[in-house]
């Protein structure tokens, strides 16, 4: 046996009464906003006081925040952190002014053939433009009305340098090169290192390099 519901439809009029009835409860929340002028026939209504202007503030922004001792509102600073408080990953640089202390910095990172692929595209992006693409000191900015030739990164002063004090250059900057600490990470600055080497030794290899080429 099958039966039939019919469902009834609320009529019109109830159901704008019921909006209306709606509308008078919230009439506490409700504001006129930008009143009607020449563009706008009819003013706006907003459901949420001074939703009309609300601020926006941009990130770092002094905020506005009630200040207790005065009581009043007033526009401040950002909240401070605590005193001595740093980045749980922050390893801070133990030699920032003494190159010579640098020496005793170990490489961490192994020379792979990946190592040393990316090395070179950290070298390639961020010290091609003065070094060169061997490291001759020849690269895209260097030249008449332009930026001074930098040092051959082959030479026999770098190439009698620790790894550390590459890595010390790199991280502080010598002469007119500046610091690229906030360019690449510490490992990145590593990689670049091992790459340098690369470009050394393609130019004054080792007895050992020279019995590979014999083999």
């Amino acid at each position: 046996m099958t039966i039939h519901v019919k469902q009834q439809l609320a009529h019109p009029s109830w159901m704008l009464l019921g909006l209306l009835g709606i509308l008078v409860s919230q009439a506490a929340c409700v504001e006129v906003g930008i009143p009607a002028d020449g563009n706008k026939p009819f003013a706006e209504l907003n459901p949420v006081q001074g939703m009309h202007a609300s601020p926006a503030f941009k990130d770092q922004e002094k905020q506005i925040h009630y200040n207790a001792t005065d009581k009043e509102w007033v526009k401040g600073g950002m909240r401070l952190p605590a005193p001595k408080t740093v980045p749980d990953d922050h390893r801070p640089y133990p030699f920032p002014a003494d190159a010579e202390k640098a020496k005793v910095l170990k490489n961490p990172v192994e020379i792979t053939e990946e190592s040393l692929r990316y090395g070179k595209l950290m070298y390639e992006t961020n010290c091609i433009v003065c070094h060169g693409p061997k490291g001759y000191g020849n690269g895209y900015v260097v030249g008449e009305e332009k930026y001074p030739t930098p040092p051959t990164l082959t030479s026999s002063r770098v190439r009698n340098w620790e790894d550390g004090e590459i890595y010390h250059v790199i991280t502080n900057g010598q002469g007119r090169m500046w610091s690229y600490k906030n360019n690449l990470y510490p490992v990145e600055r590593w990689a670049v290192v091992n790459y340098v080497r690369a470009l050394q030794r393609a130019d004054y290899p080792e007895p050992q390099d020279l019995d590979r080429i014999k083999e």
